[in-house]
């Protein structure tokens, strides 16, 4: 089977092989019906890595391959697909998910350069405010970003209204960093913000889609982890759990640079709490 293969020789492929490889396992029925071009720019490799991973796996090529992927699925879908099907069971799902999600931060493992975060963390430490744009699925990551960075000592606010996110695009300058969070980066809303957000001068950062539009307007951009799976679902959670796993990062990192200064804030905040709790005494 093609990719049983595959996911044995994954510790032995190269870095670029291995991004791809990782796109296949984590999503192997949207490849079926994508192009040599589009699962290159969904796995951030070249058009040729496609063709040599293919003909590494014993394939003439990459129409060969989707052949015999398809032929994979049809003989165990269950096994090797990880969508839910509407006749598995609980136990199915459990494994489904958690490899589904497991795939998608081996993933983020290999697609993040450490460049990219570094210039991203010095970004966001010059910033004297920092506002955050999300909609749609993206709008509740936009305020656990919010959550995370205000504590952080840089005003930070999120927004999921476009009418919100345009004004405050057209009154932001250079000392605003704009935070985009956009699953496929496509939007065309989304775009229009990140437009008005570079002619008011601010600082573009976005968590989106390598190859698509708005990573083309962001100053800075670091994957969403799109290409894992189709973001047009119900849930795509791996996505979810991926661009969660990259604010933390970011946030971590961020605090680690404003340390010691910071953690006067940090222990404020958390005794701001103490009397919340059901319980304590102080």
């Amino acid at each position: 089977m093609i990719l049983s293969r595959l996911q044995s020789e994954l510790e032995s492929l190269s870095k670029s092989e291995r991004r791809l490889a990782e796109v296949i396992l984590a999503n192997p029925q949207a490849v079926i019906t994508a192009s040599t071009a589009e699962l290159a720019r969904r796995a951030s490799v070249s058009d040729p890595t496609v063709s040599r991973l293919c003909k590494s796996l014993g394939c003439s090529g990459f129409p060969d391959f989707k052949v015999q992927l398809a032929q994979d699925l049809a003989r165990n879908p269950s096994q090797v697909n990880p969508v839910i099907g509407a006749g598995d069971d609980t136990r199915t799902c459990i494994d489904k998910l958690i490899n589904a999600n497991q795939a998608a931060l081996e993933h983020l493992r290999s697609a993040l350069e450490s460049d990219q975060v570094d210039a991203a963390v010095e970004a966001l430490n010059r910033a004297k405010r920092i506002e955050i744009f999300g909609m749609g699925a993206s709008a509740a990551i936009a305020q656990d970003a919010q959550h995370k960075l205000f504590r952080l000592g840089t005003p930070a606010c999120a927004y999921e209204d476009n009418l919100k996110q345009r004004m405050v695009a057209a009154a932001a300058d250079s000392d605003s960093l704009i935070l985009f969070i956009s699953f496929t980066g496509e939007t065309r809303a989304t775009l229009e913000a990140a437009r008005i957000a570079r002619e008011s001068g601010a600082f573009v950062l976005g968590i989106t889609a390598p190859g698509s539009p708005l990573a083309q307007l962001c100053d800075i951009f670091l994957t969403s982890g799109n290409a894992l799976e189709d973001t047009t679902v119900y849930i795509p959670m791996a996505t979810r759990i991926v661009i969660l796993s990259v604010i933390d990062l970011l946030c971590t990192r961020l605090a680690l640079r404003r340390q010691p200064q910071i953690n006067d804030t940090l222990q404020k905040i958390k005794r701001s709490l103490h009397a919340t709790r059901v319980g304590d005494s102080t």
